[in-house]
């Protein structure tokens, strides 16, 4: 019993040190966290509006990019998978680059003097996260968000529409003539036994049937797929725009508990460094070590 209460005294005397370090060092703790505090405050929401170029806000932008779906029997023929690919060419930093040579979105100047330069703003934008183009819950959609200048919204909706216009051609280039080679396939057949060899055949056997309801099901797929097919990726003018003052609130919260809590430990500093100093041990150990590492 008495040694539990040695131990639970042991620790109550640890924590009054420790709270009682905080109090010799109150004045450095807390004038030191309110100085920066308030020098955090000036620079975020004071300077900015008598300094133009410290008033820099920024938009955040949703968009929902529609991509077209093939028809069930054409994309079981093909294995494409139009709205992975598109996703994959809109984060394609080569296509991203190329929009921002005509836009420039993502940079506050209104030229940029080399390609190289363009490029380097794509890549700081995707690792930053500034652009990202990802799966929608919404079938067929792509999900794209936008962190870019204010002074750049009038440019947005024309930066989207062109990486969405430059996938969609890309894919075009990719997949219509394995459309066209797959048409060309299933008229030839259909072509060639007419619909009498049709008929025999469903009378003979169900799978030769099957196989021949499938290229005609193939064949008139496709070409009704052409008749109403535009575009593989297809901009939708239901942008959400937020606006983002460079995000000064959170920036002033952790520069303030950042302060408080760099000055809670330099007074534990200081105090760790004046007991060594009173005690001579602790500065002969010290010395010792400081003489062995040479």
């Amino acid at each position: 019993m008495t040694e539990q209460y040695e131990n639970n005294n042991e620790d109550e005397i640890s924590l009054i040190d420790l709270f009682a370090v905080l109090v010799r060092y109150r004045k450095l703790v807390v004038i030191g966290t309110l100085a920066v505090a308030l020098a955090a405050f000036a620079w975020l929401f004071v300077l900015p509006k008598f300094v133009p170029s410290l008033n820099k806000k920024t938009l955040t932008i949703s968009y929902a990019l529609k991509t077209e779906r093939l028809p069930s029997s054409v994309a079981f023929s093909v294995n494409y998978d139009i709205l992975l690919t598109a996703k994959n060419y809109m984060n394609d930093v080569r296509v991203l680059a190329d929009a921002q040579r005509e836009f420039s979105i993502f940079a506050d100047e209104k030229k940029v003097p080399s390609v190289s330069a363009y490029n380097k703003q794509i890549q700081d934008a995707i690792d930053k996260e500034k652009f990202v183009a990802k799966r929608s819950p919404i079938a067929d959609t792509i999900a794209v968000t936008c962190k870019i200048p204010i002074e750049k919204e009038d440019f947005a909706d024309d930066f989207i529409k062109k990486i969405a216009k430059m996938a969609s051609d890309y894919i075009e280039a990719d997949l219509m003539p394995e459309i066209n080679t797959l048409e060309d396939n299933a008229d030839m057949i259909l072509e060639k036994y007419g619909d009498v060899g049709l008929s025999e055949k469903k009378s003979s056997s169900s799978s030769s049937s099957s196989s021949f309801t499938n290229y005609a099901d193939i064949s008139s797929d496709i070409k009704a797929f052409k008749l109403k097919h535009d575009m593989f990726v297809q901009f939708l003018d239901d942008a959400f725009v937020i606006t983002d003052p460079a995000g000064r609130t959170i920036k002033f919260i952790v520069a303030t508990f950042a302060a408080f809590f760099i000055f809670v430990f330099t007074a534990f500093l200081l105090n760790a460094i004046e007991n060594i100093k009173n005690d001579e041990n602790a500065v002969s150990l010290i010395k010792k070590a400081w003489d062995e590492g040479k």
